[in-house]
């Protein structure tokens, strides 16, 4: 993979967490959006992480650019851009 897609799918997986957990302590509240963020972290960051880099390695550069730019700007998360796709986004709950 080239440094550009690796740099890329980096940045697109950083911008879907800090999406996602914004929205798990907004809607958690102040205290415990703390604690649920911690939580989710602790249980799923790594697999998020993994997942979607395997299914983001499939994109091109410009397909990859795109999904960047579409993260930034709706505020989603990848479960959401990637509904409808032919792969499974991986559980975004804590498993707890």
């Amino acid at each position: 993979m080239s440094q550009i897609k690796d740099d890329l799918i980096c940045e697109i997986i950083r911008v879907s967490q800090t999406n996602l957990l914004g929205k798990k302590q907004f809607q958690a509240g102040d205290y415990k959006g703390e604690e649920s963020i911690v939580d989710w972290i602790k249980c799923n960051a790594a697999n998020y992480r993994k997942s979607f880099m395997i299914h983001l390695n499939t994109f091109s550069a410009t397909e990859l650019g795109e999904i960047l730019n579409k993260l930034t700007q709706s505020g989603e998360d990848l479960s959401e851009i990637m509904e409808g796709c032919s792969w499974t986004p991986v559980q975004t709950k804590p498993s707890r």
